[in-house]
């Protein structure tokens, strides 16, 4: 075993595991392994032996050195094929009906006797409905919620089962029903 000069700064030790034979390939290479100088003297199952200039021999795990200090190997490529395109699955928007161009000439409409019917509030779509100090036509359904726009372009919001409450027990002239 040569000693490859005591003065010379040894060979990063990723110069060294980048070669496809080592570690044999290190035997008697002077290397700097993290700051520890020395000469691979031999390989011992799956160590390498460096001993310093002052004689201290220190073993490393071959393996560990390569994947501390080797080349990075990139992913092995697949062959699989890329599934089709597909558009993301996201949930279907809510059903909405709307009435783009009101009627305010229509006649208007006491709640009371759209709120019992069975087809409310699909029933009141379009209608000029009279809802005790707020008048409109209801110009859109957005699952159970009614919204109804004014003359003057006002626009309120409605739940249906609210109204139900509200109004389900009125007669169209505002007395309440006796059962």
């Amino acid at each position: 075993m040569t000693d490859p000069g005591p003065g010379l700064p040894g060979k990063p030790i990723s110069e060294l595991v980048s070669d496809p034979n080592f570690p044999n390939s290190a035997v008697g290479q002077k290397v700097d392994i993290k700051g520890n100088t020395g000469v691979v003297v031999e390989v011992v199952k799956n160590s390498i032996k460096v001993r310093s200039a002052e004689g201290k021999t220190m073993s490393y795990n071959f393996h560990a050195l390569r994947k501390l200090y080797g080349p990075r190997i990139a992913p092995a490529e697949t062959t699989v094929e890329p599934a089709p395109a597909s558009a993301p699955a996201s949930p279907p928007p809510a059903k909405r009906d709307v009435i783009l161009e009101p009627n305010f000439n229509s006649p208007l409409v006491p709640i009371e006797s759209l709120v019992r019917r069975p087809d409310f509030p699909r029933c009141a779509l379009g209608l000029f409905i009279d809802l005790h100090g707020f008048a409109g036509v209801m110009i859109e359904l957005v699952g159970r919620s009614l919204k109804v726009r004014s003359r003057e372009g006002s626009t309120h919001s409605y739940n249906a089962e609210g109204l139900r409450k509200v109004y389900g027990n009125l007669s169209p002239k505002g007395a309440t029903v006796k059962a």
